[in-house]
């Protein structure tokens, strides 16, 4: 049950961070050429580079919420049981919803601020300016959410680890003879 939550939290944290994309995302500005084509008015990367970039962000961010979120859950429950069970259960389960997230951000994002940008064009003429449709260009970037997740996770792990191998390490010395 609980995981079903967190993966219905991840999608519509996603479709939330999807609709604030296509709110943030700029759009570059097309001209239509005389063979019916669009280009870009002007060379503008930045605009291409700023939507996707956006993308990447709000990826980044989201992925380390989730992170932090699924860690607090792990531990809470585990209260001391059992912990790196928990811990590995939570390794895989922040890349399956930091996916689920990223999908529905792009899915929301580009479904947000689409336009039937062929009809557009059609019903454009030659020197008319256009908004190209929002995309990700790079979908590189919706990588950034699960793998923000696993960091956290694995931020987390490797702290338990040194605070474990540190305890035991005083209580080995503790129990040593004085003479040794």
């Amino acid at each position: 049950m609980a995981v079903a939550i967190a993966a219905i939290s991840s999608i519509a944290l996603g479709a939330l961070l999807g609709l604030v994309w296509a709110r943030l995302a700029p759009r570059v500005d097309l001209i239509v050429a005389g063979d019916g084509k669009p280009y870009p008015e002007g060379y503008q990367p930045e605009g291409y580079m700023t939507d996707d970039g956006i993308a990447a962000i709000l990826c980044a961010i989201a992925g380390l919420v989730v992170g932090a979120c699924v860690v607090f859950a792990v531990r809470r429950a585990a209260r001391g049981q059992d912990l790196d069970r928990g811990m590995r259960w939570a390794a895989v389960l922040v890349v399956v919803l930091g996916l689920l997230g990223a999908a529905s951000l792009w899915l929301v994002g580009t479904r947000a601020a689409s336009v039937d940008f062929d009809a557009l064009l059609a019903a454009s003429q030659a020197g008319d300016a256009v908004r190209a449709p929002l995309r990700l260009r790079m979908p590189g970037v919706l990588v950034l959410w699960p793998a923000a997740s696993a960091l956290v996770v694995f931020a987390v792990a490797v702290g338990d680890w040194l605070v474990a191998r540190s305890s035991e390490r005083q209580s080995a010395q503790g129990q040593r003879p004085s003479g040794a």
